[in-house]
């Protein structure tokens, strides 16, 4: 469960899943299948249709109908993050985390000036965002409102909040400047001490705004305990040094300097530590070789290149340490409301690659026996899509190993005149398709016994008896006219795939 959801007004949210639906479908939905989808009656959901028509053409996109239901087309350059920026920009309790962050401290009166609400209405938004904040260890003080819990946590939070309901084009801080921190994080990503090539960029910006933010406001990182319990005195006054060094040389104003020196320092110890080229030590135990093994065991087992996973384990490690130093109900994870859309990966190796998924499922279970976490306040699915996302070259390798078509060609003018096919072949296919030539000089069921091959291609029409399709390729070898070899090409594909699977136990 998702709990900030419940912070959205329950009619937005059966508005923005009517959207989510429709954007996901690859048919039309009539009114009993939507009606199904968020709980209410085809009339209220005929009302919605009418107000999410007003909505998604405001934003340049149609919903449409036909006699098998509603459609919803979107322009090239429009997806459905569209509707989840402006549906949490519109929320007044999402609308008051934000003010909490921005102003700190406020009186109930100012919030309800703020958000143009009355008493009745604050009061139920702030009893809703209490529990919700609870669950993930925060919590929210009166006389005046401000939020409470470890520092580092709150960032957290906050860095999250921002990158959903903002996105990577619209900057949310009027009070922090958006050149500055840019050229910061500039400078930074061409250090040599720092590798960034799986950094999420916008995430660093915000996390690095809110922390300025938080700053201002008297709220030290150094109070955090999740993020200083653990690092050795003298390693950190290594860092910070280094830090200033390096933010001496971009930045004159010692105020700034030493505010940002108070930053990175920390940053390089819970953000950046799996990144730096030299080793951060710290003064707690880790997992990070059992993880690392465990991976390298994984590469072995399923005939993959082995490579360096020292980033992969030290994310996961640090997660697994705050999730089990704070006594929260739930793991902070690293989205509040939706997933991003790159967990549809997780979807296709738990189908396509079943064996290598489950593999990686037992590693993360073990690991939460040595931390010693109850595995329901985990969302496993973060660290599974961490490990795939992250591993290097991992869907290119599985794809070339396990996805694999051949294909034969064969012309009757010429060696020459096949090999041309199939360099224009290997051009147009564009997937994991190994084209290889018919190189003897007279074509029979006997010499192609000698190829290993699943499709043959044919320039002039063929009548053999083998058990593998024969393909006859158009004069334009083109759009429609390819068809026929791109259905063969997934049939086989298919094939091939389960084969291996059975084989390699994939």
């Amino acid at each position: 469960m998702i709990f900030m959801w419940t912070l959205i007004p329950a009619k937005e949210r059966k508005l923005y899943t009517l959207i989510e639906s429709l954007f996901y479908s690859e048919k039309p939905l009539n009114l009993n299948e939507l009606s199904k989808r968020v709980g209410s009656s085809k009339r209220s959901v005929s009302d919605y249709i009418d107000e999410l028509k007003v909505r998604i053409e405001a934003s340049g996109g149609e919903l449409t109908s036909n006699p098998e239901g509603f459609l919803l087309v979107f322009p090239d350059n429009l997806s459905i993050d569209t509707f989840q920026y402006q549906l949490l920009q519109s929320t007044p309790s999402l609308k008051l985390l934000e003010l909490l962050l921005i102003k700190d401290e406020l009186t109930g009166l100012e919030l309800e000036n703020e958000l143009f609400v009355s008493s009745a209405s604050l009061s139920r938004m702030i009893t809703r965002l209490k529990e919700t904040l609870a669950d993930y260890g925060l919590g929210l003080e009166h006389h005046p409102y401000r939020l409470t819990g470890d520092e580092f946590l709150i960032r957290r939070l906050y860095t999250s909040y921002y990158l959903e309901a903002y996105g990577y084009e619209n900057w949310p801080f009027q009070s922090v400047s958006f050149d500055e921190i840019s050229e910061l994080v500039n400078s930074l990503a061409q250090s040599d001490s720092v590798q960034f090539e799986t950094v999420n960029v916008q995430k660093f910006l915000l996390f690095t705004s809110v922390s300025v933010i938080r700053e201002k406001h008297n709220h030290p990182i150094y109070t955090s305990q999740a993020a200083n319990d653990c690092i050795h005195k003298e390693e950190f006054k290594r860092i910070s040094g280094h830090v200033r060094r390096w933010l001496s040389s971009v930045m004159s104003s010692v105020d700034k300097i030493e505010m940002y020196t108070r930053i990175f320092s920390h940053y390089m110890f819970y953000y950046f530590r799996s990144y730096t080229q030299k080793s951060i030590n710290l003064t707690r135990i880790d997992h990070q070789d059992f993880i690392k093994d465990s991976l390298l065991d994984i590469c072995r087992t399923f005939d993959l290149p082995e490579t360096d996973f020292s980033h992969i384990a030290g994310k996961i490690d640090d997660s697994l340490y705050l999730c089990k130093k704070n006594g929260y109900s739930h793991a902070l994870g690293s989205y509040l409301f939706f997933k991003p859309r790159d967990y549809a990966l997780l979807i296709i190796y738990s189908s396509q690659y079943p064996k290598l998924y489950q593999s990686l499922k037992e590693m993360m279970e073990q690991l939460y026996e040595k931390y010693g976490i109850n595995e329901s306040k985990i969302d496993t699915e973060e660290f599974l899509y961490l490990i795939i996302s992250r591993w290097d070259q991992l869907s290119l390798h599985l794809y070339e190993k396990y996805t694999v078509c051949r294909v034969l060609v064969y012309s009757p003018l010429s060696y020459r005149h096949a090999d041309n096919i199939a360099r224009l072949l290997n051009s147009k296919l564009e997937r994991a398709c190994d084209v290889n030539v018919y190189s003897e000089p007279f074509l029979t069921v006997d010499k192609l016994k000698q190829y290993d091959y699943d499709i043959l291609v044919s320039t002039c029409s063929l009548s053999l008896d083998i058990t593998q399709p024969i393909i006859t390729l158009h004069s334009k070898v083109s759009g429609k006219h390819l068809h026929p070899l791109l259905s063969a090409i997934d049939s086989a594909v298919q094939k091939n795939r389960e084969k291996i699977r059975e084989e390699k136990g994939l």
